[in-house]
């Protein structure tokens, strides 16, 4: 689903520049208004950007609504969406954009519940959050038939190749903490 292992959680606008110019093509937006996220996505779209928006977080809208879904999906255009909420992603799967179940792992209860949550709502990816449960990584990879996306609180190359090993599909990290790869290694950027 994703084009590389690595993908840019942009955070901060004001580093947008750095974001389009970096090799990787996946983003997961995470910050905006129903008012600049038109532009701010043609911009990254532009750039040949794979562009998912975190629709939880966008002021202005009600992403759980039919109306507010359609609006993200005819004005903003994102290629896909990221939410915590299963009636997000099913509004979204309706309207043709692909779609990032995030769930928050804090007890196996949680855990129990996203799962279930995830296979009624059969989203194309989830993120599971904190990224840095190799243990945890791998149990969803054997419990659900998506691609499972480590995100938050990763701080290192190590922890990225912890997750990866235990099945993550991709690492999201916020765009302070985006890698490049050079000689056949990646590398932190700070």
């Amino acid at each position: 689903m994703f084009k590389e292992r690595h993908i840019t959680a942009l955070t901060d606008w004001n580093k947008h520049e750095d974001c389009m110019s970096s090799p990787f093509k996946t983003v997961f937006l995470l910050n905006g208004t129903m008012l600049d996220l038109p532009e701010r996505v043609f911009k990254l779209q532009q750039k040949q950007k794979e562009v998912y928006l975190h629709v939880d977080l966008i002021s202005g809208i009600q992403p759980q609504t039919i109306e507010g879904m359609t609006y993200i999906a005819e004005v903003i255009q994102p290629d896909g969406i990221i939410s915590t909420k299963t009636q997000a992603i099913n509004h979204a799967k309706k309207l043709g954009l692909k779609t990032v179940q995030r769930i928050f792992l804090i007890d196996s209860h949680a855990m129990n519940k996203s799962i279930e949550a995830c296979l009624k709502t059969k989203p194309d990816a989830v993120e599971a959050m904190p990224g840095l449960m190799p243990r945890v990584i791998k149990e969803l990879t054997m419990k659900l038939p998506f691609p499972i996306v480590a995100g938050g609180l990763i701080r290192d190359q190590a922890e990225v190749e912890e997750a990866l090993e235990a099945g993550a599909a991709a690492v999201s990290g916020s765009y302070s903490f985006v890698f490049y790869k050079k000689a056949g290694a990646i590398h932190e950027e700070s």
